[in-house]
């Protein structure tokens, strides 16, 4: 699917592509994150401190990662679709001023009553291709 008004329900099937984004976390960005989600916690936002605890810069939020990977799914959908229910477990580290990159694919479909609902595995990747954050989307 190239975009969200060619996305039809009934011509999708198991392992077709989700759209893939692309995010870079800036040193700004996990800021401001962390000022609007109360996280005080200095690895998101200072680098001596992230770089003491054994990084080589400031940590990109687990919520955060896990919101890109919600623009990705909403972006696929349009504005037809809504994200019932989106897991996600960050296994390695995202790093700042790096490409993220953000991608899917539907590993299955059913109807519900009057809902038409779509699985995807998800996850978010670094540069090397290596999973940061693998995901699942239902519904």
């Amino acid at each position: 699917m190239t975009s969200s008004a060619e996305l039809s329900w009934e011509q999708l099937v198991p392992g077709d592509p989700m759209r893939e984004l692309v995010k870079v976390p800036t040193p700004m960005q996990l800021f401001m994150f962390s000022a609007v989600t109360w996280n005080r916690h200095l690895i998101h936002y200072n680098t001596e401190f992230a770089r003491a605890d054994g990084l080589k810069h400031v940590a990109v939020h687990r919520a955060l990662i896990g919101g890109m990977l919600a623009q990705m799914i909403s972006e696929w959908i349009g504005d037809d679709g809504a994200i019932q229910s989106l897991e996600w477990s960050v296994r390695g580290s995202a790093e700042v001023n790096r490409p993220l990159k953000l991608v899917g694919h539907v590993t299955g479909k059913r109807q519900v009553d009057d809902d038409l609902l779509v699985d995807c595995d998800v996850r978010a990747e670094d540069e090397q291709g290596n999973v940061i954050a693998p995901g699942t989307l239902r519904g």
